[in-house]
């Protein structure tokens, strides 16, 4: 999440989808702690009557306990069911990414807020020449380097993931390949991941492996535990992404403002 509002849309708009009988999978929200979960912001809090009007009422179907009906509920299967119920289940996120447009486009009809591509948002790349990729509150820095940046002439801009499942890898990777070369930022550490990179470095760089021309890019650790991540950091990134650009070899992960 952005900022407070958006976590509290993204609540409503996770329980449109959730509960569709099209994907009807739990859906995990992640805010950044302290930034986000520990701090004060203003938020328009939508009436009853709007929520209502957007989400319908629980209904659970036939899958009500009732000894008629026998169904279980508990979190494991034995290997006679286990693939089927792991491809019904992979079948609900299949369907999840038109169900997700769809609940943001309800949404804005009621509430009057239209967030655009559900999955990510571009800052100021219409004419970027290289581009910065993150998620969460890192976008506040970012968007201010990113001016600062381009006063100093520098074509920088940002893409922030809204949804990391379902991961939009096909969306995501047209984009990207419109740059020269591409830095993602992750804020946590995946021990042992290819190219000891974040999570995020990793399904970006999947996405972008079909691409006939990929632009370099670079997984770039930074943040972890709720540190600070600064302006300086920001540029300080910002270089070695187009030090990248310029076919200047360099570690493909790389850890930003660790102190000696």
């Amino acid at each position: 999440m952005d900022n407070a509002q958006e976590a509290l849309d993204t609540a409503l708009i996770a329980y449109k989808v959730a509960e569709d009988r099209r994907v009807f999978l739990p859906c995990a929200i992640s805010c950044d702690g302290a930034f986000l979960t520990h701090s004060q912001a203003i938020v328009k809090i939508p009436s009853q009557e709007k929520v209502d009007q957007f989400l319908p009422r629980y209904d659970r179907g036939d899958l009500l306990l009732h000894p008629d009906n026998p169904i279980t509920v508990a979190p494991q299967a034995n290997e006679d069911w286990l693939m089927e119920i792991r491809r019904q289940t992979a079948a609900g996120m299949e369907r999840s990414p038109g169900v997700i447009r769809e609940a943001y486009g309800q949404f804005a009809k009621v509430f009057g807020r239209d967030y655009g591509n559900p999955f990510f948002e571009e800052y100021m790349t219409d004419d970027a020449d290289v581009v910065i990729v993150g998620m969460g509150t890192l976008s506040n820095p970012v968007r201010v380097a990113i001016r600062e940046m381009r006063k100093e002439g520098k074509k920088v801009g940002f893409v922030r993931m809204r949804w990391f499942r379902p991961f939009a890898a096909e969306e995501l990777a047209k984009s990207l390949s419109r740059f020269k070369a591409v830095g993602i930022i992750d804020r946590d550490f995946s021990l042992g991941a290819p190219h000891s990179s974040g999570v995020l470095a990793t399904e970006v760089r999947a996405a972008l492996y079909p691409l006939a021309n990929r632009p370099p890019l670079l997984a770039l650790i930074c943040g972890l535990g709720g540190r600070e991540v600064t302006l300086p950091d920001v540029k300080n990134m910002t270089d070695k992404i187009y030090a990248a650009a310029a076919g200047k070899p360099q570690p493909s992960t790389q850890w930003i403002g660790l102190r000696e």
